[in-house]
């Protein structure tokens, strides 16, 4: 009777293991992914997208190990690049890469790093000093308070194309309609006798095909996402013109709902490691985007020349002086600021 319950017991533990086996990978079979919603600019094909936001999205879904999966939506199509930063607060988007310039005022010192004259001179340099002085300015960490900083990038450098006219001195920018990137590129510009426009880069093409704006200043990333290499001639490189900065940016609420370890995966691709990779794409973006012009025998890659470059950045140095003053003002740091700048570029040159 004994042996007969023991082979009973057993008969009972085996099939109970049995059930386990099958039912526990059921379970985790079950479990979906939690999907992280992320809101990008640029289009499918700009290189931006396939050297560095795709790349980026990718990374993390190898990070979460299966337990995250980044829906990522191009060209605007879930929020426009204006609403991108409030959309990320209130939670229309898990994560955006947001353009500085996109919203003047609102993060001062973040914005003037795009200042005239800063010398900043690829992606490369402008990622390093930009997550430089968030890790340094507590007032800077501030301006990011509503949302989870990811990571920050720039670029460098900046031209201005244009459809007509060609840009070779400073007496050229007379009466040009120009799209600006930013408010302090506009300041400064405007006193050579530019109309700037605030333009959103996917409606760029459309205005330039329609004579609305005479030309665009952006990186040469800009250019070719959005048109202005099809439809320009000639394009200027301007040391003294500020380049573009960007914040890739995560809703607070979705981040503290994730698993220790998928916040982990998160991190685990952002900081420096996530500046690095854009910085990296920038270089890729110039690449692709001044080869095609440099193959068309009816486009120019317009140098200027050692005095016109002195000139533009005296006029830099020139036009920022009332926006430090009133930043000074309101008890900002930004002359110790713009000083700590210049002295990283000095360095990294």
């Amino acid at each position: 009777m004994a042996t007969k319950t023991l082979k009973m017991s057993t008969c009972f533990v085996g099939v109970f293991c049995l059930y386990l086996l099958l039912a526990v990978p059921a379970v985790c079979a079950s479990e979906k992914p939690v999907e992280l919603k992320f809101a990008i600019t640029e289009g499918t094909k700009a290189a931006r997208t396939i050297h560095g936001h795709q790349p980026w999205a990718d990374a993390l879904e190898k990070a979460g190990k299966g337990s995250i999966k980044v829906s990522v939506f191009p060209s605007g199509s879930l929020v426009s690049p204006k609403q991108m930063y409030d959309a990320t607060i209130y939670g229309l988007a898990d994560i955006s890469c947001i353009s500085i310039g996109h919203y003047p005022g609102r993060f001062p010192l973040t914005e003037s790093l795009s200042f005239p004259g800063s010398g900043i001179a690829n992606p490369k340099m402008a990622a390093e000093i930009i997550m430089a002085m968030y890790e340094k300015y507590p007032e800077m960490q501030k301006e990011f308070d509503a949302i989870k900083p990811l990571f920050f990038f720039g670029f460098a450098p900046m031209s201005i194309a244009s459809v007509e006219k060609p840009v070779r001195s400073w007496n050229d920018l007379k009466s040009l309609r120009l799209r600006i990137n930013h408010k302090g590129s506009a300041d400064y510009l405007k006193t050579a006798g530019v109309s700037p426009a605030f333009i959103a880069p996917p409606d760029i093409f459309l205005n330039l095909q329609k004579g609305i704006i005479d030309g665009s200043v952006m990186g040469w990333f800009g250019h070719h996402a959005f048109g202005a290499t099809k439809l320009a001639k000639y394009f200027t490189e301007v040391p003294s013109v500020p380049g573009p900065f960007f914040a890739y940016i995560m809703n607070k609420r979705k981040f503290e709902s994730l698993s220790e370890a998928q916040k982990a995966a998160v991190m685990s691709v952002s900081g420096a490691k996530g500046a690095e990779l854009l910085a990296a794409s920038g270089e890729k973006e110039i690449e692709v985007a001044t080869k095609s012009i440099k193959e068309d025998p009816e486009k120019e890659i317009i140098q200027l020349t050692a005095e016109e470059e002195s000139r533009w950045a005296q006029k830099a140095t020139d036009s920022q002086q009332n926006v430090i003053k009133k930043m000074e003002e309101r008890g900002l740091p930004i002359r110790q600021f713009i000083q700590d700048v210049k002295d990283m570029v000095a360095e990294k040159k």
